[in-house]
């Protein structure tokens, strides 16, 4: 199982610039292309904006990107999305949804498809908390009720 909260707990894998991942130029502009319709907003630089980690989905590579700035709110919650490699590109597990807005997220412990199912916490302030687990149905993610 793998978790990621921001700030970065002790032990866990560090989020870096997607040109900091080993990814050649053309999947680097990939992810871009793909992260851009399903942000809530548009920086001036992705680059600049997005911070990136890689995860074990289960059948498949993959990558969790999240924003850093322009692409988060005041409570430490930030617009998440998550890629696989399939058929030799990157692709949006939420499709063309845009990506939750989260605190916190966990893979696992299911799999379904041979994707990990994917946990979302968003901070909602006062001690308060919102949990939405995503299940994956053969092409994308969708909550789960």
């Amino acid at each position: 199982m793998f978790v990621l909260v921001a700030p970065q707990a002790a032990g866990q894998s560090a989020s870096l610039r997607i040109s900091d991942l080993g990814l050649s130029a053309a999947e680097q502009h990939q992810i871009f292309a793909v992260v851009a319709p399903s942000a809530f907003d548009a920086p001036d630089s992705w680059e600049d904006e997005l911070r990136a980690v890689r995860v074990d989905l289960g059948a498949s590579p993959g990558i969790v990107v999240r924003g850093t700035k322009l692409l988060c709110g005041g409570t430490g919650n930030c617009q998440l999305f998550v890629l696989r490699k399939a058929n030799g590109a990157w692709v949006s597990l939420f499709g063309n949804e845009q990506g939750p807005i989260a605190e916190s997220y966990e893979f696992g412990p299911d799999i379904v498809q041979g994707i990990k199912d994917l946990t979302v916490t968003t901070n909602l302030g006062a001690d308060a908390a919102r949990t939405v687990k995503y299940r994956f149905n053969g092409q994308i993610y969708r909550a789960v009720p």
